[in-house]
């Protein structure tokens, strides 16, 4: 565990150049100044790092309805399961697979896309892993529990989205109106309705619980998605560094942020989170719209990000293939 490592070491860092620089008595007291401001910063910004067992690149995380959190690591055909004190345990799943993104489950488990296998799949509070087979060549990606309390996911294969009956064991699929556009995340609305990203045809769409596919324009390269407290949806661009807003009547306001965002969630307060893959940052957004950036995490390349309990926030940091706690940016 590491606590505030990060920006200790900048701010040594930065003290020692700006020495070498300034030989001077005003400047040795400003480098000086630097050096404890930083400290008193990461003394302020509480930071616990948890390192994830050999080279799994982890990339999306939720919480369970036991209070620990899940993730999936992408390359290594596990799941894991982090408590909130940093004791993790992983959990291979039967085939070869790439899980993707997770999401809990209206039965208590947590469930999760295989990527390749044609499969999804659930994880029980336990660590016990059942996959279900759909199809022999889909590629399954976002997952979301929809408002009828079936299991909906994305599949990039077939240009669809499916839903899992959990009741019946029966999947139902539906193809989106545009050819290869390879769906990604998906979240489920206040209206009731489950929306997902088409990053490759600029485009994002809406499913009713009865299989309506309507796909929409107005966000560039929307990548990820998550239901807002606000009641609206709230759209991250792949390669803009905006935020888009998009209410269930479809009127749509973008944001700009500091850096392109990676992965967005719901908040724990009147607030999204985001990832910023290339910054090293993760940053909140308020239903108002206003950014709030976190200092950097060195080399962290944040993926996933979920809200914890009180302000606290957990990311997933794919360069340094760490779980990091810190608190939400305000």
């Amino acid at each position: 565990m590491i606590t505030g490592h990060h920006f200790f070491k900048s701010a040594v860092v930065a003290f020692a150049a700006f020495r070498h620089q300034f030989n001077s008595k005003l400047a040795l007291s400003l480098a000086l100044f630097a050096v404890l401001a930083a400290s008193a910063a990461a003394q302020t910004t509480p930071l616990k790092t948890f390192p994830i067992r050999g080279g799994s690149q982890p990339f999306a995380i939720t919480m369970g309805e036991d209070g620990n959190f899940w993730f999936t690591l992408s390359n290594s055909s596990k799941v894991a399961r982090i408590t909130p004190r940093g004791s993790i345990n992983y959990f291979r799943t039967p085939s070869l697979s790439n899980p993707a993104f997770i999401t809990p489950g209206p039965d208590g488990n947590i469930w999760f896309g295989e990527g390749s296998t044609g499969k999804i799949a659930s994880v029980t509070p336990d660590g016990i892993i059942t996959e279900y087979q759909f199809s022999f060549f889909g590629v399954s990606v976002g997952i979301t529990t929809g408002s009828d309390g079936n299991i909906w996911f994305t599949d990039q294969t077939d240009h669809a989205v499916w839903r899992y009956e959990l009741s019946s064991g029966r999947f139902t699929e539906f193809r989106t109106p545009t050819p290869n556009s390879f769906p990604g995340d998906i979240t489920t609305g206040s209206d009731g309705n489950i929306w997902f990203t088409e990053q490759a045809v600029d485009k994002f769409g809406r499913i009713t619980p009865q299989g309506v596919i309507t796909e929409f324009t107005g966000v560039s390269a929307p990548t990820s998605i998550a239901a807002g407290p606000d009641g609206n949806l709230w759209i991250a661009s792949a390669f803009t560094p905006q935020v888009a807003r998009v209410t269930p009547a479809l009127a749509i306001t973008i944001f700009p942020t500091p850096a392109t965002p990676t992965m967005i969630r719901p908040g724990n307060a009147n607030n999204l989170l985001f990832t910023e893959f290339s910054a090293n940052k993760i940053a909140s957004i308020t239903t108002n719209g206003v950014v709030t950036e976190s200092p950097e995490f060195v080399n962290s390349a944040p993926e996933g990000i979920i809200a914890g309990v009180a302000s606290r926030v957990w990311f997933l940091g794919v360069g340094t293939n760490r779980v990091y706690e810190t608190v939400i940016p305000r």
